[in-house]
């Protein structure tokens, strides 16, 4: 589970940017449903957090940030294997300041897996790693490693396995990446945990159709959950051809209304866009619901009906039992609903005046301008929160089209 995500210069944003899943102590509302109590100890969790913002502010590049995090954490040793012009880009960094362009991007994560919180990070310039930190907590933070460059200070009391990799790694690889490239046991619950937080795009369904065919092939009772969930489409069944591709079967009917064969559809080719990712995505919210996983989409209501958007979070916080988690960014203003989701589930992406994202919660306005019984969408269309322009339609700009 995540408590804290935490990332600067990466992208459209320049300053520290924190998404906390934490829950604001004083907010009684909804903790049966949307609430995970007691994660660790005296603090609760939320199941979810959705991230609303106006085209352009900066939705995006925050599911871009944790993707970063995460295939840096998994590809930075093979990735150092390659030539530099084979590598993905480097400049990454907030371009619209002076100073951003020679700093560093920071990025760190703080979960708890195992029943201990971990928080680990990196500053990375470039290609090279230019500081790395780990620690752990139990009723004590301590720090497992801390690194400056290529000086590593490992704690050989708690992290003792580590030490014959010290002074192996290259200065363009994270320590961490070197340890799992080597199979140390010290790094495994932080690698469990990477590997259990996975990272969609809800305009792009080739990162998440996999998921539903692995599913479909080696879980029996997915199959059948599959069918029943689709079967407000008319999808009788779903299967999987001997060429791996997907089809969807529908009924046939004569022309007295019975039903006299079942027809095959291909998914990719012979479905909507809609029902192509309701098919992908409901493997993808299986897998993070019965796994505990953690699931970061964008755009999670595109190509989706609002009522289909809504119905799959509700689905998600009511029936989540193994403390899973649900980050999403959306257009949809109608989740914006009381009985959806709590004030501090709600946060807004917006550009400041210097041209920089900036990320804050709906808790953070007081009672003066929302309280929990308020129509949050309402206040949201009218930018009582900002992150809600729009297009301003003036004089000048008809006059350009049509002349004065």
């Amino acid at each position: 589970m995540i408590i804290e995500f935490k990332f600067k210069n990466f992208t459209s944003y320049k300053d520290e940017t924190t998404l906390n899943m934490t829950t604001v102590k004083s907010f009684k509302e909804l903790i049966n449903s949307n609430v995970i109590t007691k994660a660790y100890r005296n603090f609760d969790l939320l199941k979810a957090a959705a991230i609303f913002g106006s085209n352009g502010g900066g939705k995006s590049n925050f599911i871009e940030a944790i993707s970063f995090m995460k295939d840096v954490f998994h590809n930075s040793y093979a990735e150092s294997l390659k030539k530099e012009e084979e590598r993905g880009p480097k400049d990454y960094y907030f371009k619209l300041n002076t100073v951003t362009e020679t700093k560093p991007t920071t990025f760190e994560i703080s979960f708890i897996i195992d029943d201990l919180i971990y928080r680990y990070g990196f500053e990375i310039l470039g290609f090279e790693i230019i500081s790395e930190w780990l620690y752990k907590k139990n009723e004590v933070e301590t720090y497992l490693f801390k690194r400056k460059l290529q000086e590593i200070e490992i704690n050989k009391s708690s992290f003792s396995d580590a030490l014959k990799y010290r002074d192996s790694v290259n200065s363009n690889v994270l320590f961490l990446s070197y340890l799992a490239q080597n199979n140390s046991k010290a790094i495994q619950p932080v690698h469990n945990f990477f590997m259990r937080l996975n990272v969609l795009s809800g305009l792009d369904d080739k990162t998440h159709k996999d998921v539903t065919k692995t599913l479909y092939n080696l879980s029996p009772n997915f199959k059948t959950w599959l069918s029943l969930a689709l079967r407000f489409l008319e999808i009788t069944k779903v299967g999987v051809t001997k060429e791996d591709e997907i089809v969807t079967y529908h009924n046939k009917y004569d022309e007295n209304g019975f039903i006299v064969d079942s027809i095959p559809f291909n998914l990719e080719k012979e479905e909507s866009q809609g029902t192509k990712k309701i098919v992908f995505l409901l493997g993808a919210i299986y897998d993070t619901l019965v796994n505990g996983k953690v699931l970061f989409i964008d755009e999670l209501d595109s190509k989706l009906h609002l009522n289909l958007t809504r119905k799959l979070l509700e689905f998600f916080q009511k029936f989540n039992k193994n403390k899973a988690q649900f980050i999403f960014t959306s257009h949809d203003a109608n989740l914006l609903n009381n009985k959806i989701l709590r004030r501090d589930q709600i946060w807004f992406v917006d550009r400041n005046k210097f041209g920089a994202s900036e990320l804050y919660p709906l808790s953070d306005f007081d009672a003066s301008v929302v309280r929990n019984t308020s129509d949050f969408r309402k206040k949201y269309l009218d930018n009582s929160f900002g992150a809600a322009e729009t297009i301003n339609i003036t004089n000048d700009l008809i006059d350009l089209m049509y002349g004065s």
